[in-house]
């Protein structure tokens, strides 16, 4: 259980009347909690508007990598507060945390995090969040959803299965597919058609590379560069000898890239490799997997132009929850957004930018039938 610290006011709004008298809106507060994650000790917020008692509360759980309770990201966008300042604005409390290793925006213990944390792990501390949240005086312990960002998802599925009394479950940009399967989307549907656009007949070399690193893409698409090149982020950009199979200097984005990313990831995802904690010992099912014991609503948001997971398994995941029997979901298909649920143009442009006002009305409208 978190141990509750100072609550502190995060807002006060004037608004003026139509005679010039000032009315003062609700105050925002927050619950500063401490948990112990592992032999890591996390921290963690419960947003709420000032004076409510028994809101219904909706517990964040956050995506891939070290990612801290705002889900700051380097483009500027930090989704989990701007979802968090909209709902406690609509009525509800929101539960929010830094993951293991994560002290806070920027301050990470990232060699902990990558070789000692693991999926189930990360759905060992949510769980101790979720608990903290229901046993909050601010929250009804009857109206409490779970919130799955990612890789996310597949936490806040896990809990829903063995938490019969969650009212609902929302995923953001599941990992509805297996892991292997969403990597592979990764590399063929986003980082080699972003190479392909810059290369000459084919073909990649240091220029094209380099070209590629200072293009407009987005993070995913520009993630290939990390596989291309000798050093991207240092600034070689050599042809990477390992996927250059013909030994020519030049990346063959059809002949040499696409077939060496598939079987690079059949090693990453073992021990020791960049994948590894999405190896099936390390990993939780993916969200269809798991859609036989989601028996609560769900709510399903998915960006179309999303570089992280492929669009399409959001249907396929909805129409799995039918033939489970789920008699209460409902999937929310977004054009021009992407994983942020932020404005893109394409897969190649998804940016993890400031997530869409449509998004956030979309959730509310959907807490609220069920409030």
């Amino acid at each position: 259980m978190g141990i509750r610290g100072a609550v502190v006011a995060m807002a006060v709004a004037l608004a003026m009347g139509t005679a010039g008298t000032a009315a003062a809106e609700p105050a925002f507060e927050h619950t500063d909690f401490t948990f112990q994650f592992g032999d890591f000790t996390g921290s963690g917020e419960l947003d709420y508007p000032s004076g409510v008692r028994n809101a219904p509360v909706v517990v964040l759980i956050p995506g891939s990598s070290p990612e801290d309770l705002n889900a700051d990201m380097p483009t500027g966008s930090h989704i989990f507060l701007d979802i968090a300042n909209d709902l406690t604005s609509r009525g509800y409390a929101v539960m929010r945390y830094n993951k293991r290793y994560v002290h806070g925006p920027g301050d990470v213990d990232a060699a902990s995090y990558w070789t000692k944390l693991d999926l189930h792990g990360m759905r060992d501390d949510a769980e101790q969040v979720l608990r903290a949240a229901e046993q909050d005086s601010h929250v009804d312990p009857h109206r409490v959803f779970v919130y799955g960002w990612s890789e996310g998802s597949t936490v806040a599925a896990s809990l829903a299965t063995t938490h019969p009394e969650l009212a609902g479950s929302i995923f953001q940009g599941p990992v509805a597919l297996p892991w292997r399967v969403t990597f592979g989307y990764q590399g063929e549907r986003v980082y080699a058609p972003y190479l392909a656009s810059f290369a000459v007949n084919g073909l990649l070399g240091p220029d094209e590379l380099a070209a590629a690193a200072h293009g407009d893409g987005g993070a995913m698409a520009k993630a290939a560069l990390t596989f291309a090149c000798v050093d991207a982020s240092n600034g070689d950009f050599t042809v990477n000898p390992k996927w250059d199979l013909n030994r020519d200097g030049k990346l063959d984005v059809n002949l040499e890239f696409r077939p060496a990313y598939q079987f690079y990831l059949e090693s990453a995802m073992q021990p020791g490799g960049w994948f590894q904690i999405y190896n099936p010992a390390r990993a939780l099912p993916s969200v269809i997997e798991q859609a036989p014991n989601l028996t609560a609503p769900v709510l399903i948001l998915q960006g179309a132009e999303d570089a992280n997971v492929p669009p399409s398994a959001a249907s396929t995941l909805d129409t799995a929850l039918t033939a489970a029997g789920n008699r209460d979901h409902t999937l929310h298909l977004f054009p021009g957004l992407g994983h942020s649920l932020g404005r893109t143009p394409d897969v190649l442009h998804d940016n993890f930018q400031p997530i869409d006002q449509t998004a956030l009305d979309t959730l509310a409208e959907w807490l609220d039938a069920r409030r």
